[in-house]
């Protein structure tokens, strides 16, 4: 497994905040704050994937880590957002607030089926375990997550900002 995930809605604040940090070990900081506050945390703006993330971007994309990989938009639901620190350990990407609702309606738009089986296709080796039925449940069920996050992120017109500990 590859660390643990979170996704953030930054308010304009936060991104006013993460975009005026200097340097990585700011952003660093920064994520880590909103990561852990309790006022993120109540008001739904915190959304833990744990090490899920993993395999979310591989069923969004083509099997792979790589940012680049798969087809906008779903390629930028868990690391192909804009870059903003990858370093030994962390690493953090956003999301602009104008492609929020795309992300959205093509996380709205797939099918069950359809990332049970990309799941279940993904190899043993990449993932450090092997994909079974049950899995392929919490996968499913934490796309549906992500999708309200970017829902409410989109109605607000805020971006979004995955983070992993690794």
């Amino acid at each position: 497994m590859q660390g643990h995930g979170a996704h953030i809605i930054l308010t304009r604040e936060d991104a006013k905040r993460v975009f005026g940090a200097a340097g990585d070990v700011a952003v660093q900081e920064i994520a880590n704050e909103l990561r852990g506050s309790k006022r993120h945390c109540e008001a739904k703006l915190v959304l833990e994937t744990g090490a899920n993330w993993d395999a979310i971007h591989r069923c969004l994309t083509d099997g792979t880590l790589e940012p680049t990989a798969g087809e906008f938009p779903l390629n930028q639901v868990i690391l192909g957002g804009k870059q903003l620190f990858k370093g030994a350990g962390f690493e953090a990407v956003m999301v602009r607030p104008d492609l929020t609702a795309f992300i959205a309606e093509a996380l709205h738009n797939l099918k069950r089926e359809e990332i049970h089986d990309k799941y279940m296709q993904l190899p043993a080796a990449e993932l450090g375990y092997t994909p079974t039925e049950q899995e392929s449940d919490i996968v499913w069920n934490a796309i549906q997550q992500i999708r309200q996050l970017f829902e409410d992120a989109a109605a607000e017109r805020c971006a979004v900002m995955f983070t992993v500990e690794r």
